[in-house]
């Protein structure tokens, strides 16, 4: 089945190239809102989408209330990651996001203050309320890009960004050939959400890698329809040996 391209993901594409090719040049403030939708003869909440998503690559800003300014030249931009072709593709992504996002969630337990459990919760429990078959993927990244967040890592919130396109590609396709109702698959996802937002909340950072693993095996297994066999699997130590040489910043280093 062909996968539907959404306007705003047409406009967010021509805008960052655009950006990438210097014609929206880096400190120049970009049209308004009705322009850019009478430019592209599209409705402004089709081009306001595509501008949060500029927003949140970092490639655009506000300054004031003079409008949005490009915020890097076109050769600053991160290359990103390459699309998705094929079920390889998926699977790869699925692989990376494994390894990465359950240190990332790891982490989020143990550095995460107040106001990042506040914007976890709303982000993971968005989807009740906004998730559609075509805002699934977007509203799915809201989620793991705030626990991004709260890990205080810029690299991986930086990777998360670029891993967006494939990232919501996927989630996309889960929603398309997932058997069953749309709301038993935003209830499932749902309950994974709210798995890892109490570890995180507890700050357990083990319960927080297993819930965001189980998170993501999920929904690989919900896209293929089936299990793919385990390979390697971190020791599940590893968690708890990283936490106690956060906590112990002296570990390891050897006495003059």
């Amino acid at each position: 089945m062909p996968q539907k391209v959404k306007l705003a993901d047409k406009l967010y594409d021509l805008f960052s190239q655009m950006i990438a090719s210097g014609e929206w040049a880096a400190g120049s403030r970009i049209p308004a809102e009705t322009d850019l939708a009478h430019l592209n003869r599209v409705s402004r909440p089709v081009v306001r989408e595509a501008l949060i998503r500029l927003r949140a690559d970092g490639l655009i800003g506000p300054r004031g209330r003079t409008g949005n300014y490009v915020l890097v030249d076109g050769d600053e931009r991160d290359a990103g990651y390459r699309p998705i072709e094929n079920v390889a593709d998926l699977i790869q992504v699925f692989e990376f996001r494994f390894s990465m996002e359950c240190d990332i969630a790891a982490l989020a337990a143990i550095r995460r203050d107040d106001s990042d459990m506040n914007e976890i919760r709303k982000a993971g429990l968005t989807l009740m309320g906004e998730a559609s078959e075509d805002t699934f993927g977007d509203v799915d990244f809201r989620f793991h890009f705030a626990i991004a967040k709260a890990s205080r890592n810029a690299m991986f919130v930086s990777t998360m960004s670029m891993l967006r396109r494939q990232i919501e590609f996927g989630m996309r396709l889960v929603g398309e050939f997932k058997q069953g109702k749309p709301a038993n698959r935003v209830e499932t996802v749902l309950e994974e959400h709210e798995a890892i937002i109490d570890a995180v909340s507890r700050k357990d950072a083990d319960a927080a890698h297993a819930a965001m693993g189980e998170h993501i095996a999920m929904s690989r297994r919900r896209l293929l329809g089936f299990e793919l066999p385990v390979e390697w699997q971190r020791s599940s130590h590893f968690v708890s040996n990283y936490n106690h040489y956060t906590e112990n910043k002296d570990l390891g280093r050897h006495e003059a």
